[in-house]
């Protein structure tokens, strides 16, 4: 404690003299000039007292002898904002924290230690309280000691500042830069958000557990920037994820302009049904957002996706039509007798509007085989089946099974009865082979309708413009989905504004 005390009056008697004065980072690190070397001694005494302070942090205040350096009261914060501390919050320093894959450490000299704050989740916040249900915060601390004004006894306080709003810290009349590390946060929130793999909707789908419909904070919560979704699973890789957060988070205008959320979709269950449930997902978590910032998303959300995520984010901006559901069924929806609640679920199946929020979709890679993904399309309905709710299973029986003359027949060798587990009597049940079929018919018929073959990396597509591939993009750039020149080309379409 001595050692800080003594290392702040030192810079600030150095200060004094300079008022008004606004310095740089470079003139803060100017080899063998007295300022460098006072800031040395400071930031040095700083992470020292910080170590100290992370064994208790409840307390960020306290009463100094600044002869003998002895604690000697503890003073009252106040509980808000960063200055509290509680019992669910956790404080790393930035440096000690890993980067989980990253290759690039978006951080910024100056003066103060560079922190994480995150607060822990207990369970599923059913509240859906985005402020609160979000992100690792990048945060600096500053050590500030009273002036000393002949007092023996000073007290010395922990600040931790925001340094996504704040470049800059005074120290007397004298303006310092503000450190800070941007992707220390974004390392420490991809390591805690790992989860096991997803897993069909229902009641064991794990991987969802602790979302706000289905999404998860990458980057902090703020009422000003607009979400930009990211499609994890058998779309868009983990680690190009957490690269794509870690350049908004390190970057002051994509920073200011976005706010990442990942968005688990479910990879067993068939496209159709994970494109209505993301569309619906969407939806749902867009009026949440708009419910806590009072600020309207239409036409502002941004998705950035990769093979199969491309397939579900473009029913975002592509209108269904009748395509999907004459894939599946042999007479129109309007002819077909239905309870009004199944016929508000085969609507929201088969046949969609584009969305009025998102602004643009943007293709890191598109779907090299298409085939894939529709393999296996009449198990993974029928598992999806067995997983759901009874009152859902009621629903899709009455639509498969009283309406079963008006579905379409596949051929024989069409994948679907070599598919099915013949000693499980679920899977032989006539209502379960139909949903097969169905299950098959309309995914091969949405990936025909969304004519996937037209997409390029690194392209982007918007509900007005079409698909705008970028002019010297060649056709295999999608083959590294994890290559810096995919990423690049990404962030460079985050850059440019519509």
């Amino acid at each position: 404690m001595r050692a800080m005390v003594a290392a702040t009056d030192e810079l600030r008697l150095h200060l004094a003299t300079r008022e008004g004065r606004a310095y740089s980072a470079a003139e803060l690190r100017s080899a063998g000039t007295e300022l460098a070397d006072l800031v040395r001694r400071y930031q040095s005494a700083s992470r020292r007292f910080l170590r100290d302070w992370l064994q208790s942090p409840a307390q960020t205040s306290w009463l100094v002898d600044s002869a003998t350096g002895r604690v000697l009261d503890l003073i009252s914060t106040g509980r808000d904002g960063d200055q509290s501390r509680d019992d669910q919050v956790q404080v790393t320093v930035a440096e000690d924290q890993p980067l989980h894959g990253l290759r690039t450490r978006h951080e910024r000299p100056g003066i103060g230690v560079a922190v994480v704050v995150w607060r822990r989740r207990l369970g599923p916040d059913t509240a859906a309280d985005l402020a609160r249900f979000t992100a690792a915060h990048a945060r600096t601390a500053v050590v500030s000691v009273e002036p000393d004004f002949d007092r023996r006894v000073r007290s010395v306080r922990v600040l931790l500042e925001d340094p996504a709003t704040s470049n800059s810290f005074s120290v007397g009349e004298a303006s310092l830069p503000l450190a800070a590390d941007f992707s220390a946060a974004v390392g420490q929130t991809i390591g805690r958000e790992r989860r096991p793999a997803a897993r069909a909707y229902g009641a064991h789908d794990a991987a969802r557990r602790g979302t706000i419909d289905g999404f998860v904070a990458l980057t902090p919560f703020t009422t000003d920037a607009a979400p930009l979704v990211l499609m994890e699973g058998a779309g868009l890789p983990p680690l190009m994820i957490a690269r794509i957060a870690n350049e908004v988070a390190g970057d002051a205008d994509l920073r200011q302009r976005f706010q990442v959320w990942l968005y688990r979709f479910p990879m067993t269950a068939p496209l159709f049904f994970a494109a209505s449930q993301f569309r619906t997902d969407l939806e749902r978590f867009c009026s949440r957002f708009e419910g806590a910032t009072g600020v309207a998303l239409s036409g502002r959300v941004t998705v950035v996706a990769h093979s199969t995520g491309v397939v579900l984010a473009k029913t975002l901006v592509a209108a269904s039509g009748t395509s999907v559901w004459d894939a599946a069924f042999t007479v129109p929806i309007e002819r077909v007798d239905l309870r009004p609640t199944d016929r508000t679920l085969l609507e929201l199946l088969y046949r969609w509007t584009p969305s009025t929020r998102v602004e643009r979709i943007i293709v890191a890679g598109e779907p090299r085989n298409v085939d894939a993904l529709t393999a296996g399309a009449g198990v993974r309905a029928i598992q999806l089946l067995k997983r759901q709710s009874p009152a859902l299973r009621s629903a899709i029986e009455r639509i498969y099974g009283s309406e079963r003359q008006h579905l379409r027949s596949l051929p024989l060798g069409s994948g679907v009865s070599s598919e099915v587990d013949g000693s499980d009597p679920f899977f032989t049940e006539p209502v379960c082979q139909s949903l097969a079929g169905v299950a098959l018919a309309t995914d091969r018929a949405l990936l025909t309708l969304l004519d996937t073959t037209d997409l390029r990396a690194a392209a982007t597509f918007t509900p007005r413009g079409g698909l705008i591939p970028t002019a010297s993009e060649s056709s295999d750039a999608g083959n590294d989905p994890l290559g810096p020149r995919v990423l690049r080309r990404v962030v460079e379409w985050l850059r440019r504004t519509h």
